[in-house]
């Protein structure tokens, strides 16, 4: 839909003779949930306050709509932007509020008219209080002609030169100026707690941000190649960590930093080097259990995508997953690398995830990796070391990292879809 505002509107001045400027924020699935629904939408506020933090606007009301109260279209501006990190609405509205009678309606919608010079227009009008005297149909046909009282520009209701649309509550008629699209999902935190094995790389963001937009609350976990690599890698895994935040702002998810180069040396000693990968994924395992253990976390979360590298064929999924006291959760088991960059890109982090940083996955292998390591193969070598000691070990020394949140505008790159 066309933008409503005018030239006083940007400057942060309301239109239309004072109309305040709000936001409605739409819920989405959340609002389909049956007894515990209640449960998902205070998550989604409490979510949507912290998100909110530092600016000029005040959440209002409940129910599967919220009213944001902003003071002009700049501050809506920057709700926008929040909004875009809030899982669990469906789309947004910015709105000016005006009395609930045509006349009222039909000034405030007149901006659009005086800036946009449509040659037909259609209204369309949804009531959330059902007790409003008039059916959406009757408010729809009294604005229109209000409407036309002041143009003469003839209704279209299949294709309009500009829809004005308006909704109604107990309170206001609001007329939209601008539609904003939602997150979707569910509320981060209302499906529980995950740890994500963040490394740095491309994947793994990705999967944490697609595992919150399904309702976990994400802490991170980064194995380091230390004391044998730099800790670029874990530089970028904080970062990373701080844009992720910024969609988990009512809590924020702390990165624990597991050095983990002396395991693989000792794994290293115990087994062919084509094997090697496998068992530091299946040790990684272990240890994000241990985490888990201590900060409440139910499942682990990877972005391992089906046969996009050797480590990440069928076979050796299946032999990660069984060192898992915990269910293993892989997001973008499906996504080609083509929609995992686009997605990275669409957050401003994919260059990050580029810089070159030694990984820890290769540390101590000669580069070839067997597509499907034999289990024997496996528990062979895991025979000669006490991995859940090692686990144990790991877990205990685990530093913990807080990323911080990120809440200023994304910068979406060039590749972004």
């Amino acid at each position: 839909m066309p933008s409503l505002e005018t030239d006083s509107a940007r400057n942060g001045t309301a239109v239309a003779a004072g109309a305040p400027v709000c936001v409605l924020a739409k819920v989405g699935e959340a609002s389909l949930k049956g007894r515990n629904r209640r449960q998902f939408l205070d998550q989604l506020r409490r979510n949507l306050k912290a998100a909110m933090s530092g600016l000029d606007a005040r959440v209002l009301d409940g129910g599967s709509v919220l009213r944001i109260a902003v003071p002009g279209e700049p501050e809506a501006e920057r709700v926008g932007s929040r909004l875009e990190r809030v899982f669990g609405f469906a789309n947004a509205s910015v709105c000016l509020a005006c009395e609930r009678d045509s006349e009222a309606i039909a000034d405030t919608g007149m901006v659009a008219f005086e800036r946009l010079r449509p040659a037909s227009f259609s209204v369309r009008v949804r009531r959330r209080d059902k007790s409003f005297p008039l059916t959406s149909q009757q408010l729809e046909r009294e604005v229109g002609a209000a409407i036309q009282r002041r143009t003469a520009l003839p209704v279209d209701l299949s294709r309009p030169g500009l829809e004005l649309r308006v909704e109604l509550d107990q309170r206001s008629a609001y007329v939209h100026v601008r539609e904003l699209a939602g997150a979707g999902g569910l509320p981060v935190g209302s499906s529980g707690r995950a740890i994500c094995l963040l490394s740095g790389g491309i994947d793994s963001p990705v999967a944490a941000l697609m595992a919150m937009k399904r309702g976990l609350s994400v802490e991170f976990v980064h194995f380091s190649g230390e004391p044998y690599l730099d800790p670029v890698a874990t530089s970028k895994a904080q970062a990373q960590a701080r844009v992720l935040n910024g969609f988990q702002a009512a809590r924020p998810g702390p990165m624990w930093v597991v050095p983990f180069g002396d395991q693989q040396r000792m794994l290293s000693a115990v087994s062919p080097p084509a094997n090697l990968i496998v068992l530091y994924r299946r040790q990684m395992a272990r240890v994000a259990c241990e985490m888990a253990a201590r900060t409440g976390a139910s499942a682990l979360v990877t972005g391992d995508s089906l046969g996009q590298v050797s480590s990440q064929t069928l076979p050796n999924m299946a032999s990660v997953e069984d060192a898992s006291e915990l269910a293993l959760l892989r997001p973008l088991l499906t996504w080609d690398k083509r929609e995992v960059m686009a997605k990275a890109a669409s957050l401003g982090i994919l260059a990050l995830s580029e810089l070159a940083a030694e990984d820890a996955c290769p540390l101590f292998t000669d580069g070839k990796q067997r597509t499907a390591v034999p289990r024997a193969e496996l528990l062979e070598s895991e025979a000669q070391l006490d991995l859940a000691e090692l686990a144990e070990s790991a877990a205990r020394r685990a530093r913990r990292v807080d990323p911080g949140v990120f809440l200023d505008p994304l910068e979406p790159e060039s590749r972004a879809s």
